[in-house]
């Protein structure tokens, strides 16, 4: 027997329905020669005239660093560098100052010893910046003592060309 509210198929002698809960009448006889009757295609819903997109929702993920694997003697050595680092910024003294000077006074000596401490790694940070200010310092003047020499040398040789040769 099919119910004739929803047409589900439920037992003969059913008084309710076991898909809609709908009271059936018992006097009607069950009918075996009856096709089943289809349940109807759901009607669509309406669509409103316009209906805007939903944007999905956001959820902020702040972005990951993949964290490098490192072994012990790695980490032990980042912590020895972290100490040099420390001790290449602390201030220098005075008398260390008076060697950098007195190094710097000797001539090959001391462009060496600038060139090793503006350039290399292991010098203190404000020994560093000595050096690298020192070279600069000292590229300036050989630059204007080459100028001066060529100046010197045309003005020169203009003051013999007007002598006329009678020197």
């Amino acid at each position: 027997m099919f119910c004739e509210n929803c047409g589900a198929n439920i037992p003969d002698n059913s008084k309710f329905c076991t898909g809609c809960g709908a009271t059936l009448d018992s006097a009607a006889p069950a009918a075996p020669a009856q096709q089943p009757v289809q349940a109807a295609a759901p009607v669509p819903q309406p669509q409103p005239a316009y209906a805007a997109p939903q944007p999905p929702p956001f959820v902020y993920a702040p972005p990951q660093q993949p964290q490098p694997q490192q072994r012990p003697q790695q980490q032990y050595n980042q912590a020895a560098e972290y100490g040099s680092v420390q001790s290449n910024r602390e201030p220098l003294s005075v008398g260390n100052y008076i060697v950098m000077f007195i190094l710097c006074a000797i001539p090959i000596v001391g462009l060496i010893c600038l060139l090793v401490w503006a350039f290399g790694g292991g010098s203190n940070l404000n020994k560093k910046n000595y050096a690298r200010a020192a070279l600069i310092l000292s590229l300036i003047a050989l630059v204007l003592w080459i100028i001066v020499i060529v100046v010197g040398g045309v003005a020169i040789g203009s003051i013999f060309n007007s002598l006329g040769g009678y020197y």
